[in-house]
């Protein structure tokens, strides 16, 4: 298994049939889990065209670890707010905080802030994703870290 994510693949279209991407010789998807970029290139000097290709398994798996780290981020973030005894809108201003932390840690590291490579969600969009599921374990783990250190 690949710890690092995966990247979209320009391929140039031609005559031949591409197997592995599954494309026909026209350029359009034949099937399997492969997609193409709705915006083809214009072609090059050589009259051939680009297209981008990306595999929709790599795109599963790796919005599959942005939503662990996220949701684990989530909880822990709503534990720190518990034992720190953050109240109302310092609660929530931890939470915003560490998720854009986590979300510009993850855009860093791991995808060497080169998102277009990597998904077709704009800065904004990809900053705010799982927003409101990861907001629901902080509120459950800072309320339940809140009880057990303040109040019992």
């Amino acid at each position: 298994s690949h710890d690092r994510p995966f990247k979209y693949t320009t391929y140039t279209t031609s005559n031949m049939i591409d197997p592995m991407a599954d494309l026909d010789p026209t350029g359009a998807p034949g099937g399997g889990d492969m997609m193409m970029d709705p915006m083809m290139g214009s072609g090059d000097a050589d009259g051939k065209g680009s297209q981008e290709v990306f595999d929709m398994n790599a795109y599963r798996a790796n919005m599959r670890k942005m939503d662990k780290i996220r949701s684990f981020m989530g909880i822990v973030s709503g534990c720190v707010a518990g034992i720190c005894g953050l109240t109302g809108l310092a609660g929530l201003a931890c939470f915003l905080i560490l998720h854009i932390t986590v979300s510009l840690s993850l855009l860093t590291f791991k995808m060497k802030l080169d998102l277009s490579s990597y998904s077709r969600e704009s800065m904004l969009a990809f900053l705010t994703a799982d927003l409101q599921k990861c907001a629901m374990s902080f509120m459950l783990f800072w309320t339940l870290f809140f009880g057990l250190v303040y109040l019992f």
